[in-house]
């Protein structure tokens, strides 16, 4: 934006030479610039202002004359000579890829259609179903499971049979009972009762011991001999169930498995084989020009002049005066201090040139002309094979161009203002990435207002349409909506919309910082692709802080920050030093911290700063809080902003919208295949 306070001095005879010759009449004021008030206004650079000053898209009338606005006698409808028009042709892709992607399309469907959409019930015929008669043929067996019982009876029932014993051995019935036998045992072998005297008293217990095991044993074989027996039983049995399911499952996975493989084979071999004959019998050349892959937009009837309360016109035919002698257009150079890109190491003078609207007055400008803006487009989808030949007379294609795939649309914006937008073009520090060091680099702030004070907007206001944007794509009829493709190209007359149709953003105010000269955007190239790059914000302290801005609602207990002497609010870096966070939201009231005052013929007025770090987006009824800068929707019954109407007129208010404090942290854009 307009840096107005600038410490510089100069005097040159040729710069204001150059100036007045600029400010020639009818296209700009004419004014006694000397040097020393020049200087004061603009540094180190060139001031415009135009004046009276409007345009509109309508041929090659060389003549303002033969324009159908200043027709005698008046023109009916003279928006219908709107044309003109501005060309954008999205570059298509690979079309050597297309087309391979064109013919593997033909087969993929035709391999689906015979392999992949039939190969599910393959898997249940030929695999599950057969697996499953297998398993249950071989599961139930009888001659295998008699079998397999009878070895597993051999080798394994003596052990479930002891396994049981010693289950009953372990009850305190039988505990008692072996401690009852030993004990009589030892004894009658100590007194030589049992046959044996002059025995130790050693080999009396150990005799005694295994005396009282086995016979407790043969007890509980005699006792529980039924019980023994079906536990045996059941073990075999269980054992034998195991070992059935294990053969069926090995005997129904390999014969389920051949089955299925064979099927699926001749199932496969069958698909390719279709998907073969539908590659070879396909146009894919027809068939990919079919395809809509090109792309032709037309904004044509481009109008600016003086805004009115109409909607439904693009054009009002009037000039507006762009600007103030003290507070013109700059196209002029600078020099920004001390600054750091992408490290701490970088930190030096950068010397930018930059284009700038006149400075936004605080409180808003009642006196300042107001912008309308319109323009109407049509877009095309183009098939691939439609004719690269161009009209020698428009540049335009020849052909091409189907209603049928065209989108219409008009825009109309009504009370815009971009005071206070800037756009600084300087060289980037050097990186350790290739593409941002020493590249070129952006710093921008666009701002595009509709409205200075938009608190008290209602849906019930009178002027609603002088302060807004209306997107519009109804016709206002079937004749007036014309025969051509697009009027753009061949003079025939421009569509007239529907009078009341279309989206309505009512008070819209959008203000974009895109890139600052801590955190450039750039404009780079990876091989023949373009990047455009708003570069990432560094774990710098020196650097972020210049960019962040601090919102008490997400640090309630105060943290995160303290107060400088100032009390301004200061956030402790990765190094454990508090730093004063510098950045701010750009809005319609404020736009920075670094305002400035004009004066001129006695009067001075305060302009908003320039050196905002967010963004912000607000459509309709919208509050500011001037202590913290911050925006809010209204919520009332009667608030507005975004309004849908039908062709009749009927209204649905969506309400009111705010995106407050927009802050990218890094975006990256870049094309493929060029």
């Amino acid at each position: 934006m307009t840096q107005l306070n600038q410490a510089f001095r100069f005097r040159q005879s040729c710069l204001v030479a150059a100036v007045s010759m600029l400010l020639a009449p009818s296209v700009y004021a004419l004014q006694d610039l000397p040097d020393e008030a020049l200087s004061k206004t603009t540094g180190e650079g060139v001031a415009l202002l135009p004046e009276n000053f409007k345009f509109v898209f309508q041929g090659p009338n060389d003549l303002s004359t033969a324009s159908s606005y200043n027709k005698t006698p008046a023109v009916t409808n003279p928006e219908k000579y709107d044309t003109g028009f501005i060309r954008i042709i999205p570059r298509g892709g690979n079309y050597e890829q297309l087309f391979e992607q064109s013919r593997q399309a033909v087969y993929d469907n035709a391999y689906f259609q015979n392999y992949t959409a039939k190969v599910t019930g393959y898997y249940q015929t030929y695999y599950t179903d057969v697996y499953n008669a297998e398993y249950k043929n071989v599961y139930n067996n009888t001659a295998t499971r008699d079998e397999v019982l009878q070895n597993f009876t051999t080798t394994y029932k003596a052990t479930f049979e002891s396994q049981k014993v010693e289950e009953f051995a372990a009850q305190q019935y039988y505990i008692d009972r072996y401690n009852t036998l030993y004990n009589k045992r030892r004894d009658d072998t100590l007194l030589g009762l049992s046959g044996c005297t002059l025995c130790l008293h050693t080999e009396s217990e150990e005799k005694s011991q295994v005396w009282a095991y086995n016979e407790v044993r043969k007890e509980i074989r005699n006792d529980k001999a039924a019980d023994i027996q079906t536990y045996a039983n059941a073990q075999l049995a269980q054992k034998t169930d195991q070992e059935m399911d294990l053969r069926a499952i090995r005997s129904a996975k390999a014969k389920a498995q051949e089955s299925y493989t064979s099927k699926e084979l001749t199932l496969r071999t069958s698909a390719v084989a279709a998907a073969n004959t539908a590659l070879n019998t396909t146009d894919h050349v027809a068939a990919l020009k079919a395809s809509r892959s090109k792309a032709d937009i037309f904004i044509y009837g481009l109008a600016l002049s003086k805004s009115n309360g109409n909607m439904n016109q693009r054009f009002s035919n009037q000039g507006i005066n762009w600007g103030t002698a003290e507070n013109p257009w700059l196209f002029r150079s600078g020099t920004a201090k001390d600054i750091q890109q992408y490290n701490a190491q970088n930190k030096a003078d950068i010397a930018y040139i930059a284009l700038e609207a006149p400075l936004a007055q605080v409180g808003g400008n009642a006196t300042e002309d107001k912008i309308k803006l319109g323009f109407w487009t049509d877009i095309f989808s183009r098939t691939l094979d439609s004719s690269n030949k161009v009209n020698q007379l428009t540049g335009a294609p020849s052909d091409g161009l189907d209603k049928d795939y065209r989108l219409r649309a008009q825009f109309v914006a009504n009370g815009l203002s971009i005071d206070g937008s800037q756009v600084r073009l300087f060289q980037t520090q050097p990186s350790t990435i290739t593409q941002q060091s020493q590249t070129l680099g952006m710093a921008s702030i666009l701002r595009l207002n509709t409205n200075d004070d938009p608190s008290k907007l209602t849906i019930n206001d009178t002027n609603l349409d002088a302060k807004g944007i209306r997107i519009s794509t109804a016709a206002k009829s079937d004749t007036d909506d014309g025969t051509a493709s697009t009027p753009a190209l061949d003079g025939s007359f421009a569509p007239l919309f529907n009078d009341k149709e279309g989206l309505y953003l009512y008070s819209t105010n959008i203000n974009l910082v895109l890139g600052n000269m801590y955190q450039p955007f750039i404009i780079g190239s990876e091989g023949n692709n373009i990047i455009l790059e708003l570069t990432r914000i560094p774990n710098v302290p020196e650097i972020y802080t210049k960019i962040y801005s601090y919102y008490a609602d997400t640090d309630a207990n105060n943290t995160l920050i303290k107060k400088d002497t100032n009390g301004a609010p200061q956030l402790k870096g990765v190094d454990g030093v508090y730093r004063t966070l510098m950045g701010s939201t750009c809005n319609v009231a404020s736009c920075g911290t670094n305002t400035s005052q004009i004066t001129a013929n006695g009067t001075t007025k305060d302009y908003q700063g320039t050196n905002a770090t967010h963004s912000s987006i607000a459509i309709g009824s919208v509050t500011r809080d001037t202590s913290t800068n911050m925006l809010k929707a209204n919520r009332d019954q009667a608030s507005t902003g975004i309004v849908f109407k039908n062709a009749a007129g009927t209204a649905i208010n969506l309400g009111s919208a705010a995106i407050d404090g927009v802050l990218i942290q890094h975006l990256k854009i870049k094309t493929t295949g060029l």
